[in-house]
């Protein structure tokens, strides 16, 4: 088993970074254009490095763990079984129970819906997730394989800037056919590996090259880190208001949130690998509780969703408040983070929960 200890770490980073996500999205449901929504707007934008933090951790993990001739069917195996059940399993339950803002039964899906939802993880607004991640799977001895002749040629860093721009490239081609073509193109193009292919192979690259975060300097990370959250959620908020809805804006003017995302991404990455060193470091109640997030991330990922609709709904019936009111996203991220985290550590002790949690036993 290949580890270093920043991977717990950053998943723990990851996942929190996934419910503030899925939290803070609500800002779509507050009637006008006001401070609340545009902050939540922002949050929204500045936790996304999420995702890319999870894929780059893909790309560590599995090019240290496979390499030179390893086994292919061993490699699939083990790639099958950590997927395919939580994904088969969650998609049948979010086909049946609805997560978008509050919580209920959202009826029988059809025999198309269901097919729809298994090839495009529409299931709930989290599964698109596992379409790309089957594709990065299924795709892995290749990319790896692909990675080391650019890296034993010199190469690497060319291989790593011309993914990182095909990357931007196609992401706001995707917006921009999605504006013009239809959103159905938008959520196909998306969810295709050229859209995320750079974090794995950075990820790869660090594998192949431990050293290369040391060189780094916190200051200027933390500086360009911060400076591309600003400038990338920033933009959102300015389509907004320029556009004045928070629902109305075309998917054209995100090409330009799309051209700066990456820009942001990379240094947060960065910035989140020199945080985790230091809490490693530093031990503590702080790092102890983080590591422990981490470890439960994968099953964290999976189930809050429906702790935060249902939190959504017991908070909204208790109080009268809504996703319009302030105080309501604090409480409900809260809420997320210890009920998601608490659900699965007691579920872990569960056999077949253990399978579809992907909880290692």
């Amino acid at each position: 088993m290949v580890w270093f200890d920043e991977v717990g770490y950053l998943r723990g980073f990851a996942a929190l970074a996934v419910i503030a996500v899925h939290v803070s999205m609500n800002y779509i449901r507050i009637p006008v254009v006001n401070l609340l929504a545009l902050t939540n707007a922002f949050i929204y934008v500045a936790a996304h490095f999420a995702v890319p933090v999870f894929l780059f951790i893909s790309g560590w993990v599995l090019a240290a763990r496979y390499t030179g001739d390893f086994s292919l069917r061993e490699f699939y195996r083990r790639r099958a079984w950590r997927v395919i059940p939580p994904y088969l399993f969650f998609t049948a339950l979010y086909l049946l129970v609805r997560v978008d803002g509050t919580i209920g039964f959202a009826g029988i899906p059809s025999l198309e819906r269901a097919a729809s939802a298994l090839l495009l993880g529409t299931a709930a607004y989290h599964l698109w997730f596992f379409a790309l991640i089957i594709q990065i799977y299924l795709l892995f001895p290749l990319i790896v394989r692909g990675y080391d002749i650019f890296d034993r040629a010199g190469a690497a860093l060319y291989l790593l800037f011309s993914l990182f721009f095909l990357m931007i490239l196609w992401n706001t081609g995707a917006h921009l056919i999605g504006a013009f073509a239809g959103a159905e193109w938008y959520t196909v193009l998306i969810r295709l590996i050229p859209s995320h292919l750079f974090y794995v192979a950075a990820g790869i690259h660090v594998a192949r090259h431990p050293g290369v975060l040391s060189s780094l300097s916190p200051a200027w990370v933390l500086a360009a880190a911060g400076a591309g959250a600003l400038l990338s959620g920033g933009v959102w908020v300015a389509a907004i208001l320029v556009s004045g809805s928070l629902t109305a804006t075309s998917l054209a003017i995100f090409c330009i949130y799309r051209i700066f995302e990456p820009f942001y991404c990379v240094p947060a990455i960065a910035a989140l690998v020199l945080a985790a060193r230091r809490l490693d470091a530093g031990g503590g109640r702080a790092s102890e509780a983080v590591l422990s997030f981490g470890e439960y991330s994968y099953g964290i990922y999976l189930i809050h969703p429906l702790v935060i609709a249902a939190g959504a709904s017991l908070w909204f019936a208790l109080t009268g408040l809504l996703w319009a009111d302030w105080v309501t996203y604090p409480v409900i991220f809260v809420v997320a983070v210890l009920a998601s985290y608490a659900a699965v550590r007691v579920l872990s002790h569960v056999p077949y929960a253990r399978w579809v949690l992907g909880v290692r036993g």
